[in-house]
């Protein structure tokens, strides 16, 4: 799986500006020097969000943090009920996060979502993965679209990102 994260975040990244315009990047090396904590928290949560998908079919919204010591930590809420709505979980996610803000340096927040793709304009499944970095000024929404095979295989397309306010380290 690690083979298949890895390309994509750097195809992501490599392809768009800090403004989230789909232009090169003239200096790589700043981009994948900021992505490495990115890519560890898609190569740790990643795997396991695609194991929902195959299981279940969905997934509730789940978050994944880097903290300040560099170890990577799942981060969850619970309320008593047992089936949430995904924008209540969400929004628990940032409020809880925001607390803690002062032990992370890059949070993520996965959740499965119905999007547009702007490359191709067809709507499509995708796990949507909200990422903000302690140091940078703004945040991004990555959409990695997926196909749900009827053997229970899950095949990414081509994703895209997005550019998002920052919520937890503003």
């Amino acid at each position: 799986m690690k083979t298949l994260i890895a390309p994509f975040v750097a195809i992501i990244f490599l392809c768009c500006d800090t403004q989230g315009n789909k232009t090169p990047v003239k200096s790589t090396h700043l981009i994948i020097s900021k992505m490495s904590d990115t890519e560890r928290l898609l190569e740790t949560t990643l795997p396991f969000v695609e194991d929902l998908l195959k299981k279940y079919g969905e997934f509730f919204p789940l978050a994944s943090a880097v903290q300040n010591n560099d170890s990577i930590s799942e981060v969850t809420t619970y309320d008593g009920n047992e089936k949430p709505l995904s924008n209540k979980v969400i929004a628990d996610l940032k409020k809880t996060l925001k607390e803690s803000k002062n032990k992370y340096k890059t949070v993520a927040i996965f959740y499965d979502v119905k999007a547009i793709n702007p490359n191709t304009n067809i709507k499509s499944e995708a796990v949507a993965i909200f990422i903000e970095q302690k140091t940078d000024s703004t945040a991004y929404t990555l959409y990695y679209p997926y196909i749900l095979t009827t053997d229970k295989k899950i095949k990414l397309l081509d994703p895209w990102k997005s550019k998002a306010d920052k919520e937890i380290f503003n």
